[in-house]
């Protein structure tokens, strides 16, 4: 029976939900739990989200500051029952490696993430390839469920995932997907500076340089210039 498990799906399937379901059973029979993450925004979400507190990866594992590398390893393993690794997708080959060494061999690993979600810097694509060796029992989470699926963010997330064209059709008032056409680059560039500096801030309240960020698929510098 393998130790080891990965749960996977898009945002809003539930995932957060179940984890902390999970680990609300397992704390009250004294399961001994450790909760990390690749980066400090994702274990602070995953803490806020859980109850649970999580760490980075590397504060787990302990990082030695005068040889390098870590302190946590197969010499002087993880005290936990089962660990939680969130937004594996994020964890290079590296990193991975390191982590699971540090695993004892009487515990249970639990990968949760979406392999459509941002890909690691490093080396590597870990949950990708863990999921397709099929090495390791996977749950796929495909259901979005009703909060979530008020979000045309989310819905329009899922639907690109399949192949299938979102809905761009104009939305009702308390949308959060917007889908604004323009014909060449230098009207698309016009439109983004009027919805930076006007219907954005006056739609939303919000503060064109502390809320709003504009990003962009390729930096053409030479053909069109921030502005």
């Amino acid at each position: 029976m393998s130790k080891a498990l990965v749960m996977t799906g898009g945002p809003g399937v539930g995932k957060t939900t179940i984890v902390k379901g999970i680990l609300r059973i397992l704390a009250a029979k004294g399961v001994r739990l450790l909760l990390c993450a690749p980066t400090g925004r994702a274990a602070k979400r995953m803490t806020e989200a859980t109850g649970f507190e999580a760490r980075t990866i590397h504060r787990l594992l302990e990082v030695d500051p005068k040889g390098g590398g870590f302190k946590r390893g197969e010499d002087n393993p993880l005290d936990c029952d089962l660990l939680v690794v969130d937004e594996a997708s994020m964890v290079d080959v590296v990193l991975m490696q390191s982590l699971i060494k540090a695993v004892p061999d009487r515990s249970a690993l639990l990968i949760v993430g979406d392999i459509d979600q941002l890909p690691s810097v490093g080396p590597g694509q870990v949950l990708a390839d863990v999921i397709s060796s099929g090495a390791v029992p996977v749950v796929r989470l495909t259901e979005v469920f009703r909060q979530a699926a008020q979000s045309r963010i989310i819905i329009s997330a899922h639907r690109i995932n399949q192949g299938a064209i979102p809905d761009l059709s104009p939305p009702g008032t308390d949308s959060d997907f917007y889908f604004v056409q323009a014909g060449d680059p230098e009207t698309a560039v016009q439109r983004i500076i009027e919805l930076v500096k006007t219907r954005i801030p006056n739609r939303f309240g919000l503060d064109p340089i502390r809320d709003i960020q504009v990003l962009c698929p390729m930096n053409r510098a030479a053909s069109v210039r921030a502005r």
